[in-house]
């Protein structure tokens, strides 16, 4: 009888386990639609998904992997419907994770051309992680493509300290430089992108207009050169040749910029592309004049007469320039009279308006949003200082709180601080004493390098010199490109002495991990 039971019991309880264990998830909706998705059979996969939302429409990880889905068919508007409404149940885990979920959904609206919510949102992101390279490079070319010039400009900065080995945000910051009239900082960016790729016609011929802006005409000759050796592109080849004699007359190489002119003409002239004629008449003229060949200044601008009689006040100019070369026949002319002569540095200033490399960039937006509003919201925080303060606490408190945190707290908010800075930590390394901090090796988002990281938590105790050489020889040892130094103390002045002696070594102030705790703790 007993046994009777006994085998019984166990039948009803490998039933059981059976249903629990194999039967019940796979007649859960979730489950079906998982497989579909990993079986690529995506139809059915949104199906399942769907009932499982009707089962509990709360179900952040059914919207998710919705979103997911349709992203991949390029279903973009309903994409954005369930990226939304994982936002708005606010609701996360291991697999749903908000700030990827934010950079979806900002992507998303940028795909459907809802620029001010992507430009929005990505500004979102940066309140909580201020060096999140996807965010940053978002809202700097964006702000850049409005021609929010001073705005794009902090973004910039912030990005090219982070990301250094993409050309496209070294151009756009010296493009934003530029424009800003930051000269030494323009060409400096531009030199970081050609060291990236030289054969880039846009920096070269960026760098050659940078140059001229700084009067370094010969140093802008080469970049023009290198455009002129290699392309082939007839508009490219305008510009750059127009460049180079203009940078030839501010050179004082009068006869080679006629020469180049003349070229440029014959060129137009067998395009009869006319109002390239009427330029380079014009050009070709002033040319002349500055080459002391009055004569043939005189024969280009009647050419030009034919062409255009309003053409830049041309009828007077030609008015003053025969005077003048009567006037030196006769042997008459006053020395003191205004000579035609005199409106040559004019013609310099003039051949390329203020805009002219923005405009032919290719960094321009041709599509425009209310940025106005959203960067003046930027700029004012909601409240005051003190008020901050009160909410988030002192600078002085977050970080003593951050050091008083027990060690599995503080490695997990070390961890996130780390994340906030763009880096992925890949392993927690033994620290020599774990009342100091916590050691972690990590790879940039970016650049993918390998990056030694140390977080000191010393409140009384100064970060000393030797701490900083020790460190950079932590670093070799564990074939790290670079290595990161974060600290809720000041470095004494010995160490801040030898720190530009550490080329490695970057460290992270109490200021700056103030910053980055903030939210976190």
């Amino acid at each position: 009888m007993l046994f009777s039971v006994l085998i019984t019991a166990i039948i009803i309880f490998a039933g059981i386990s059976l249903y629990f264990l194999y039967i019940r998830p796979k007649l859960d909706p979730m489950y079906r639609a998982e497989t579909f998705e990993k079986l690529n059979l995506l139809k059915d996969a949104i199906i399942e998904y769907k009932k499982a939302l009707d089962n509990n429409s709360k179900n952040f990880e059914a919207h998710y992997s919705l979103a997911g889905i349709y992203l991949r068919r390029n279903e973009i508007d309903q994409a954005i419907h369930h990226l939304e409404k994982v936002l708005e149940l606010n609701r996360f885990n291991y697999r749903v994770d908000k700030l990827d979920v934010q950079k979806k959904l900002a992507h998303a609206y940028y795909l459907v051309d809802d620029l001010e919510r992507a430009f929005t949102l990505y500004l979102e992101i940066l309140t909580m992680y201020p060096s999140d390279p996807d965010a940053l490079y978002h809202v700097s070319f964006m702000a850049l493509g409005q021609e929010e010039f001073e705005f794009a400009q902090k973004y910039f900065e912030r990005l090219a300290k982070i990301n250094k080995s993409d050309f496209e945000v070294f151009f756009g910051a010296g493009i934003c430089s530029y424009q800003n009239q930051k000269i030494s900082d323009a060409i400096a960016y531009f030199r970081v992108a050609l060291d990236m790729r030289a054969q880039s016609d846009a920096a070269n011929l960026a760098m050659a207009f940078v140059l001229q802006q700084k009067k370094d005409f010969k140093q802008a000759v080469p970049y023009i050169n290198a455009v002129l050796n290699r392309v082939t592109d007839p508009e490219v080849l305008f510009v750059a040749k127009r460049l180079l004699a203009f940078l030839y007359i501010q050179m004082k190489r009068f006869d080679d910029a006629v020469r180049l002119f003349e070229e440029l003409l014959v060129r137009a002239k067998s395009d009869d592309i006319r109002q390239k004629m009427a330029l380079l008449l014009y050009d070709a003229g002033y040319a002349c004049i500055s080459a002391g060949m009055n004569e043939k200044a005189y024969a280009y601008w009647n050419e030009l007469y034919q062409i255009d009689k309003t053409y830049k006040d041309i009828q007077n100019q030609i008015a003053y320039l025969r005077r003048e070369l009567d006037a030196e026949q006769k042997k008459t002319r006053d020395d003191f009279e205004i000579s035609i002569a005199d409106n040559v540095d004019d013609w310099v200033k003039a051949a390329f308006p203020d805009d002219f490399l923005w405009n032919i960039c290719g960094l321009k937006s041709d599509k425009t949003f209310e940025l106005k509003n959203i960067v003046v919201s930027a700029r004012i925080p909601v409240a005051g200082a003190d008020d901050y303060e009160s909410v988030l606490g002192s600078g002085g408190d977050l970080l003593d709180r951050f050091s008083e945190l027990d060690t599995e707290n503080f490695r997990i908010i070390a961890n996130r601080v780390v994340q906030k800075m763009g880096y992925k930590v890949d392993q927690i390394l033994q620290t020599y004493r774990e009342s100091d901090g916590v050691d972690f090796l990590a790879v940039s988002l970016v650049s993918r390098e390998k990056t030694l990281v140390w977080v000191r938590r010393w409140s009384k105790t100064m970060v000393g010199e030797i701490t900083l050489r020790n460190f950079a020889q932590a670093i070799n040892d564990s074939k790290a490109k670079q290595g990161i130094f974060i600290t809720a103390t000041d470095l004494t002045d010995a160490a801040k002495g030898n720190l530009n002696r550490l080329s490695k070594v970057t460290v992270i102030y109490p200021d700056q991990l103030n910053e980055f705790l903030r939210g976190l703790l």
